[in-house]
This record gives structure tokens, C-alpha cells and sequence, in this order.
């Protein structure tokens, strides 16, 4: 059932229509790219981040994309850093300083999806405590952050789309879809599915007021086309469009076996899980739980979605009142599902990923909070003690992330592209900056492809990480040819990687895959070990060839 107050409206606030919402809505934005900041120089040397930088790093050495270089990302994040590498510079403070801004667009959109059925303070809330949790919980340049925010402008535009029907809504409503598509093409095919569940809902139960009709169909898919269109041209002209479909679908034959994690998991060790909710007394284990509750919470929210969607298409029948309201609600619900599916669809739907599609989700928090949408006495009265709890762990679970990252950053370590911050030492990469030369290669074994953009070195192979259960024999074989051919001087490699890291952060990767490592046994035979380097929580044996000494 909705809430009759809320079914009673027929028209919605629209906060862009005010000058003061906006000059709000502008505030938030501000407040947020401050309040993110000063994590901007802070590292823990995550590898998933140099996957992009130095992707975009190989781009501007004319390279091109799947024909030089493997990845299995659509293109959008490795050419628009690129651009940006371009105007400003190499610089790992370049592509950190779009976090942010990153972090402000999530709020300013939060808050004016919010604000068009809660109250201020309830728009306010939501766009806070997705603030608080999300980026700072991986802060990374990530495919993941550029693709969200393209979606989330995709959703927002659906949305007008809904209350002002026209074909600029809908061509842009097209546009950000297919740039989400060519940014991260999983988020993109979900959250089509979701928009597209939205829109028919809305053309089944509201033929007469339908926001895609015969008029506007060809605006939005138009506006879906256009985009694709250079890139294809550009491929094609670079003769790697064969090799861009190839990698495009490879994660339907390799990806999701070793990646696939439960729903709503949680990436501990069990060292972590043992000092948290293991050991120690009572008291302490209580306080963990409700220290990480953010972490149990954000999963089941999904859950409401999937209520107001379909609670409010069940009330879009003719003549029920609230029918634009419910349209409000159906669609940014279906946005909610399509990104949630996104990551279900690419098995791995732990809270990390939830966190990387979810900031739609929090418009539906800020429902929830202000118990908007749903005739729910049980909300209504637990209202006071959800808000509390939301401001109290929320907050808490978000100053964590400070206290370990930019209050806890002592170290200063200056790079070929600029200056980091660490919380602990890292001396693989002042070793490589005295021993290697800017554009000499090194490989670089499993994966940390860091290494090569800070140090300014380049890789000899086409894959900038090899990872046993994900990537096939020919991919080893092939990188393991164009090594030995480029008869390459240096190697840095983790020894425990396939055996300790593998096993925590793919737990679904089987035994029988590791038990082979060509790449290890490559190494053994023809490189000889020089030193163990420690480099934040992990240790990197540097090698080089056996027919040279080391320096």
C-alpha cells in the first residue's frame, strides 16, 4: 500500500525548477568535493587502479586499445583519462582529482531525486550517507566511479524524461545510457534492462501518459546510437575491431568463474573476520558488528527497491490518484534494479560492487528514512530510531575510512607522476625509480600494474595482469612469447599472490587452477632473484635475467 499523503499528489516538486533548490543542490555538490579532498593523495598501492592509468599511459604512447594492449573493459575510462592526461598532464593527482568531483555529482543528483517527494532534510540525509560510505570505502580512479556516474545522469534523465516529455529528454536519456554501456558495458546492459522494466511498467499501466512513445522512441534511440558510432569508426580505422568484440565478450567465457562471490559478501580475510567478530569480548564484537552494520545494511536495500517498484505499478491504474508520483517511484526503482543486476550479471554482487552501482540507491534510503512511498506504520514509527542509527554507524563507519587513510598517511613517497601519501612504506617503487629508466620495461607478475604508471615503465606484454583461473593458456602462452622476445632486463614478482591473495580476494577460484603457474616456472628458469622488496601489506621479489648481474 502507498502512503495516502503521497498518493494524493499529482504533480511532484521539481527542485531544478527553483533557483533556491538548485543554489542547495550546488552547496551539496561543494561540500562533498571538499569533504573528499584530502583523500585524493592517500594510497594503499591497490592494483585495480593502475589497470586504467596505465592503460590510458599506453593510449598516449600510440597505442591502441585491444589492438596493442588486452583489456576486457569497454573503452570509455582508458580514452576519456587519456584526454585528461593529455590537457593536464601524466599525473596521478590528475585522475585522483576526479573522484571528488565524482563524489559531488552522486550528491547533487541524490538530493534532487530526493527531494522531489521527501522532505529537505530527508534529501539531505541520503545524499550524505551515500557520501560517507561509497568513495571512501574504495577510493580508486576506477572504470567502476566513471561508468556510475554516467548512469546515474542516465537515470536522473529517464526521470525527467518521466515528468516533462520530450525528445531532448529522451536523446539524452539515450546519450548517458550508451556512454554507461561504453564505460562499463555490464552497468550499461543492466541498467538498459531496468529503464526499459521502467518504461514499460509505465506504457502497460499509463498507456495515456507513457513517457516513450512512437514520437520519442526514435529521440532516445538515437540518442542510444550515436555514441557507438565513432567508436566503431574508430576501431575499425585502427583495424582492432575483430579484437575489440573479442575482448568485449571475453568475460562471458573467462571472467565469472574465479570472480563469482555471494551476494552481499563482504572481502575479509579470515584473519580480519577473526579479530572482528571472533575474538575479544562481548562488547567488542557487538561494537564491530555495529561499526561495519553499513556493510549488512546497503545489501538489503535493493530488496526495497524492488517493493516501491512494485507497489507503485501495481497503483498505476487510471484514475488512482498519485499517478504521477508512482511513475516518480517506478522509475527510479527500476534504475535501482537495473544497476544491482548489473553486478549480479557479472557474479559479483558483494558489497564493493553494490557500492559501485548503488548510488541511486540512496534516494531510496532517504524514502525509507522519511517513510515515504509505502503506508507502512511500522516505518512511520521506527522512523526516528532508523534516522538516529543511519547518523550515528553511518557516520562512524565513514570516519574509519579517514582515520586509515588521510589522518593515517605518514609516509611521503614522490613518484614519476607525482607525489602519494601511505599509511605504511612501500620500497618497490623507489628501488625501480634508482634501477630503471623512464620507458624502459619491466613485467610486472601477477598484478600490480601500479607499478608501471608511477614508475613510468612500460610492459612487454599485451596483458598489464595474469591471473591463474581467469585468463586462458593462450593468454599465458602469448605474453609469456612477447617476453622472452623483448628478452626483458627486470621482473617484479609476488610470490604469494596464487597462493595467499588469490585465495582471499577470488574465493571461488578452484585448486586444479593453480596448481600449474607457467608464468612462475618461465621465471625460475630464466631470471635469477636479487632482492625482497616490502610494499605496504605485501612482498615483491625483483629478478633479472641470469645472463646479468644484479646492480
Amino acid at each position: 500500500m502507498t502512503d495516502p499523503h503521497q498518493t494524493e499528489l499529482e504533480t511532484l516538486l521539481i527542485p531544478g525548477r527553483s533557483w533556491k533548490e538548485w543554489g542547495i543542490g550546488l552547496l551539496v555538490f561543494a561540500l562533498s568535493v571538499l569533504y573528499l579532498w584530502p583523500f585524493r593523495a592517500v594510497s594503499d598501492l591497490f592494483w585495480d587502479e593502475g589497470i586504467v592509468l596505465q592503460g590510458a599511459q599506453r593510449i598516449l604512447e600510440g597505442e591502441v586499445l585491444y589492438r596493442d594492449f588486452f583489456s576486457f573493459y569497454t573503452p570509455g575510462s582508458f580514452y576519456w583519462m587519456a584526454l585528461l592526461f593529455q590537457i593536464f598532464g601524466s599525473s596521478y593527482l590528475v585522475a585522483r582529482t576526479l573522484l571528488p568531483i565524482y563524489g559531488g555529482i552522486f550528491s547533487l543528483l541524490t538530493y534532487l531525486l530526493a527531494r522531489r517527494v521527501c522532505a529537505r532534510w530527508s534529501a539531505l540525509l541520503g545524499a550524505y550517507l551515500f557520501l560517507v560510505i561509497a568513495l571512501p570505502y574504495r577510493f580508486l580512479h576506477l572504470h567502476n566511479w566513471d561508468s556510475l556516474v554516467l548512469a546515474y545522469l542516465a537515470v536522473y534523465c529517464a526521470v525527467r524524461l518521466v515528468e516533462t516529455p520530450s525528445n531532448g529528454w529522451a536523446f539524452a536519456t539515450g546519450t548517458f545510457l550508451s556512454l554507461t554501456t561504453l564505460f562499463e558495458h555490464s552497468k550499461g546492459t543492466g541498467l538498459l534492462i531496468g529503464l526499459a522494466l521502467g518504461f514499460a511498467i509505465l506504457a502497460i499501466k499509463r498507456s495515456d501518459k507513457a513517457p516513450i512513445d512512437n514520437v520519442r522512441l526514435p529521440a532516445l534511440t538515437a540518442g542510444f546510437v550515436w555514441p557507438f558510432l565513432p567508436v566503431l569508426a574508430y576501431f575499425a580505422s585502427h583495424h582492432a575491431l575483430s579484437q575489440m568484440i573479442a575482448d568485449w565478450t571475453w568475460p562471458l567465457f573467462h571472467y565469472g568463474e574465479s570472480n563469482r562471490l555471494p551476494y552481499g559478501w563482504i572481502n575479509l580475510s579470515s584473519q580480519g573476520w577473526e579479530a572482528l567478530y571472533g575474538s575479544g569480548s562481548l562488547g567488542h564484537r557487538l561494537a564491530s558488528v555495529l561499526l561495519t552494520s553499513p556493510c549488512f545494511i546497503w545489501p538489503v536495500i535493493p530488496a526495497f527497491a524492488l517493493v516501491f517498484l512494485i507497489v507503485h505499478g501495481l497503483l498505476l491504474r487510471k484514475g488512482n490518484g498519485g499517478a504521477r508520483s508512482s511513475m516518480y517511484f517506478v522509475m527510479v526503482s527500476a534504475g535501482c534494479l537495473g544497476l544491482v543486476l548489473s553486478a549480479i550479471m557479472t557474479t559479483r554482487p558483494d558489497v564493493q560492487h553494490l557500492l559501485f552501482a548503488g548510488a541511486p540507491l540512496s534516494v531510496v534510503l532517504a524514502w525509507l528514512l522519511e517513510a515515504r512511498g509505502l503506508a507502512s506504520r511500522f516505518l512511520q514509527e521506527a522512523r526516528p530510531l532508523l534516522v538516529a542509527y543511519c547518523m550515528v554507524f553511518f557516520t562512524a563507519f565513514g570516519l574509519t575510512f579517514w582515520v586509515h587513510g588521510p589522518l593515517d598517511a605518514p609516509h611521503q613517497l614522490e613518484t614519476r607522476r607525482g607525489l602519494i601519501k601511505l599509511s605504511r612504506p612501500d620500497e618497490v617503487i623507489p628501488y625501480l625509480t634508482r634501477h630503471v629508466t623512464a620507458g624502459e620495461k619491466i613485467f610486472v607478475y601477477p598484478q600490480q600494474p601500479f607499478y608501471y604508471f608511477l614508475t613510468a615503465a612500460r610492459n612487454p606484454t599485451a596483458h598489464d595482469f595474469l591471473q591463474l583461473g581467469m585468463h586462458s593458456q593462450a593468454e599465458f602462452d602469448e605474453a609469456l612469447a612477447q617476453l622472452a622476445a623483448d628478452q626483458t632486463r627486470m621482473v617484479v614478482w609476488d610470490p604469494a599472490f596464487n597462493t595467499d591473495t588469490i585465495l582471499q580476494g577470488w574465493p571461488a577460484t578452484r585448486l586444479e587452477m593453480l596448481a600449474q603457474d607457467p608464468v612462475r616456472d618461465f621465471l625460475l628458469a630464466h631470471y635469477r632473484p636479487c632482492t625482497t622488496l616490502r610494499s605496504v601489506d605485501f612482498r615483491y621479489v625483483v629478478l633479472v635475467r641470469k645472463d646479468l648481474s644484479c646492480e
